[in-house]
């Protein structure tokens, strides 16, 4: 199973103003010579900007995130917009999701997307795990978790006519095309998945779907703690043995396993808290070792 994503990228600045931290920055970055260290003049600069500064992950930002999976034979699209921050992070929150623990992350031009995400999330200082997927730091091409589409064009065939031209996005974004951006986006997307399909022995999916959803105050989704849970809850409830299950059943406990997570578990269920008081009785203690041994008779 597959997970799909694109990106588009328009100029960090709409209008580049002369003498700004950022036109200094681009004048000093993109020389008109490098050999003799000549910058660019004024109005070359800005054009150069205007024209270039969306393809660097130095010089722009993240527009929008698409995301694609197939079900039922529908290629699902969501086209997210909003501040840069909250995009990644929502992107980082659904690979992250249960749901998509199996699924490969899938794109096209690792050798460019990848380091684009990768220096946009340290721009915006987001300090999370990374999904396998995306990693790329210190990785060799063969060691990368995901699939990179052109990565497979050498003996694709014909694929390689199936895909759509790049399209400057930063003019569809200046001109105030929105709908042409998000179509060129749900495109792009939709020409990714089907290529891969064919790439791998699959038939071509038609029907698709795109909701277009607006993020904004995106917090990470951090996985919970069933045993702070548990101490907090004083209660072997269904949530807490559910996700207790899930967690002890990711591989085959040993006696000594089973040992180490009993007395681990009893030692958050059972209250000896001299100090301030709270102790459970003997009868308790006995209710509540009865609980876990029943729970981990089950797993």
């Amino acid at each position: 199973m597959n997970i799909y994503w694109k990106l588009q990228s328009v100029n960090q600045t709409d209008e580049l103003e002369i003498d700004s931290k950022e036109y200094n920055l681009y004048r000093e970055h993109f020389k008109k010579d490098y050999e003799t260290r000549e910058l660019m003049t004024m109005q070359e600069t800005v054009e150069h900007y205007r024209l270039n500064a969306w393809k660097n992950p130095l010089f722009s930002r993240i527009f929008s995130l698409s995301v694609a999976i197939v079900e039922d034979n529908i290629v699902k699209i969501i086209y997210y917009t909003g501040v840069e921050k909250d995009l990644i992070q929502t992107f980082l929150n659904t690979l992250k999701k249960d749901r998509f623990k199996e699924y490969t992350v899938t794109h096209f031009g690792a050798e460019y997307i990848l380091p684009y995400l990768g220096t946009r999330i340290d721009k915006n200082k987001i300090r999370t795990s990374i999904p396998s997927g995306l990693l790329y730091k210190g990785l060799r091409p063969w060691n990368l978790q995901g699939f990179c589409v052109r990565d497979y064009y050498s003996g694709a065939g014909n694929y390689k006519n199936n895909l759509k031209e790049s399209v400057d996005e930063f003019t569809y974004y200046k001109s105030g095309k929105l709908e042409e951006l998000k179509n060129s986006a749900v495109d792009e997307i939709y020409t990714l998945v089907n290529v891969h399909r064919l790439m791998t022995g699959e038939e071509i999916v038609t029907d698709v779907t795109c909701s277009e959803l607006f993020v904004e105050s995106v917090e990470e989704v951090k996985p919970i703690n069933f045993l702070a849970l548990l101490w907090e809850s004083q209660a072997m409830t269904l949530e807490v043995r559910a996700g207790l299950e899930k967690q002890l059943k990711k591989k085959k406990l040993t006696k000594r396993d089973r040992e180490i997570v009993r007395e681990i578990i009893l030692g958050v269920y059972c209250q000896n808290d001299f100090i301030n008081n709270a102790q459970d009785s003997k009868a308790t203690i006995e209710k509540k070792t009865k609980e876990v041994d029943n729970f981990l008779a089950t797993i």
